[in-house]
């Protein structure tokens, strides 16, 4: 069962992923934690030119999912390029914190939402989320 919708046999998406857990992403990438002080690493705040780089790949990508006749059986045709948006964070995010163009908050979300989409449904709700994220971005003075 995916990690979008409740787990009761209906395909209604998660609301905490639109409402709580969105803000608390965004607040995140505002905000970003890691690494520990004195470690020397570099973890800078999310820029909206960088928040617009990766949404737009994803409205791009969910652009074509829409347009497909049979979503559910065509979209193993375009989940390699989804399961790509890791391999594009992690560069945005070296792991040796030197030349950071996002924070690692913002890498672990990419990833553990890709990692999570199995369809084409799946794809829709991380595209559904990833808007709320935006949102309570630049709600909180993401710039």
């Amino acid at each position: 069962m995916s990690n979008f919708f409740y787990n009761d046999g209906t395909e209604e998406i998660k609301e905490e992923l639109l409402d709580g857990k969105a803000k608390e992403w965004a607040e995140s990438f505002l905000k970003p934690k890691w690494p520990p002080r004195g470690s020397g690493m570099k973890n800078p705040k999310l820029t909206s030119a960088q928040l617009r780089k990766f949404h737009r790949e994803v409205k791009e990508l969910e652009e074509r999912v829409k347009g497909l006749e049979n979503p559910q059986t065509e979209f193993t045709r375009i989940r390699p390029i989804v399961k790509m948006l890791k391999s594009k964070v992690a560069y945005a995010c070296p792991s040796n914190g030197v030349e950071r163009k996002v924070p690692e908050e913002f890498r672990k979300y990419i990833e553990d939402m890709v990692d999570n989409v199995v369809d084409a449904k799946d794809f829709l709700a991380f595209a559904l989320c990833f808007e709320a994220v935006v949102g309570y971005f630049y709600g909180q003075g993401g710039r």
